[in-house]
């Protein structure tokens, strides 16, 4: 058990995960504590933030040679906060930021 916490706390896959978890559930609950509108949120996290997090997810899995599914995470997790609390139209901003990742890791191919 203490050896499968080590690999874990070691593992970039989990920081991706938690990093994901972040953005996802907790940011929207710490803006409706600062009273931002809606619009606001909608705007702010998943148009700026999250894309710009989907494009460093990218970045990142091809910096450290991480396996293709680490790109995966954050859009599955962003698709179960919207089918819990959000409209439609987030199941279409999922797929925006995979092919935003993907865009992104085979930008920065290490052979050029």
């Amino acid at each position: 058990m203490k050896n499968l916490l080590k690999k874990a706390e070691h593992s970039k896959t989990t920081y991706i995960s938690l990093i994901s978890i972040v953005l996802v559930f907790i940011m929207p609950i710490i803006f409706n504590m600062f009273h931002l509108g809606k619009s606001n949120r909608i705007i702010w996290l998943f148009f700026v933030i999250n894309i710009f997090f989907s494009g460093f997810i990218g970045w990142f899995c091809r910096k450290y040679e991480l396996s293709f599914y680490n790109m995966i995470i954050f859009p599955v997790i962003f698709v179960i906060s919207v089918f819990i609390k959000y409209g439609r139209y987030g199941y279409f901003l999922a797929g925006i930021y995979l092919i935003l990742s993907i865009l992104i890791y085979f930008l920065f191919d290490k052979e050029n």
